[in-house]
Order: structure tokens, then sequence, then C-alpha cells
């Protein structure tokens, strides 16, 4: 009965409380992501400011200031 238990039953318990840890685990960092709050940021590449995606255009797989750049 001992090896049942032990041989059996202890393996299936373990492995299926991992993945119910690991699934949680990854669960709250994808939902931390999507509600961070955190602006993508980029450097415009004429002067060299790093500035919130809002604010650059992209040209040629290059970032620059929409209005106003620094240089």
């Amino acid at each position: 009965m001992n090896f049942i238990v032990v041989g059996v039953i202890a393996p299936i318990a373990y492995f299926l409380i991992r993945m119910l840890v690991k699934r949680l685990v990854q669960n709250f960092i994808l939902n931390a992501k999507k509600n961070s709050k955190v602006a993508e940021v980029q450097e415009c590449q004429k002067c060299g400011v790093f500035k919130s995606i809002d604010d650059l255009t992209e040209k040629d797989n290059t970032f620059i200031c929409k209005n106003n750049c620094s240089k």
C-alpha cells in the first residue's frame, strides 16, 4: 500500500500542484504586464532624446520627433 501512495499518487499530486502553481504565476505576470501604465519609449535619431512612442514618427525604421526636435 505504501508503494502505491509513494510511487504513484505522490508523483501525480506533485505534477498537478506544480502545473497549477505555474499557471497561476504565468497568469499573474501576464496581468501585471497588461495593467502596466509604463509608456514605451524610443530615442529620437536626430536629437537623441528619449520620448514616448506617441511623440515620435517612424520613417525608414528610424524614430524622429513629430514636433520641435531638440536639434
